[in-house]
């Protein structure tokens, strides 16, 4: 239950931080999206079930405050969180190689995703100026940041895990 708890308060803290203190540290409009480095986080640290869910209710504070359609980023991030929660097999805390690829490619494939369903079905074709201009500094951005936002959720983990542990002894 204490897990739970933690998760819903850090996805407030990053839906927060997401909206109100990112954009003033934005270049050219461009900034990190922490919400992607969480939902990809908790998918392969718990597994495709906390993914899931944890992608849903960061996608459905997007929608609900910011997004023109509900259910709209609530299923990207719900696909982003499920597809990480997959590696949970080959996860090990140790290594912070593959949390950093797997945080990567979830955000280029989210502005893969927005750019197919959002402009790209409304005729504007010119893929390689939204690539260069917003998904690539995006995810570069991104990575940047996660290097410093993912030793902090690992040791949230490692901790919530040990609590998990010592309670069930």
């Amino acid at each position: 239950m204490k897990k739970y708890l933690v998760l819903a308060l850090l996805l407030l803290l990053c839906y927060l931080l997401q909206a109100s203190v990112l954009p003033a540290v934005s270049f050219g409009g461009i900034m990190p999206n922490l919400l992607i480095i969480f939902v990809a986080s908790c998918g392969f640290m718990n597994g495709e079930l906390c993914g899931l869910v944890t992608g849903f209710f960061c996608g459905l504070l997007v929608d609900i405050f910011g997004g023109d359609v509900i259910g709209f980023y609530a299923l990207l991030y719900m696909i982003t969180g499920y597809i990480n929660g997959m590696f949970q097999r080959v996860f090990y805390p140790e290594d912070i190689k593959l949390p950093l690829i797997l945080i990567l490619g979830s955000d280029l494939g989210y502005g893969f995703l927005c750019y197919c369903l959002l402009f790209l079905l409304r005729s504007r074709l010119d893929a390689g100026f939204y690539v260069l201009r917003i998904i690539l500094p995006e995810a570069v951005y991104t990575i940047v940041i996660a290097f410093a936002v993912y030793p902090l959720l690992l040791l949230i983990h490692k901790r919530l895990e040990a609590h998990e542990k010592g309670s069930k002894e």
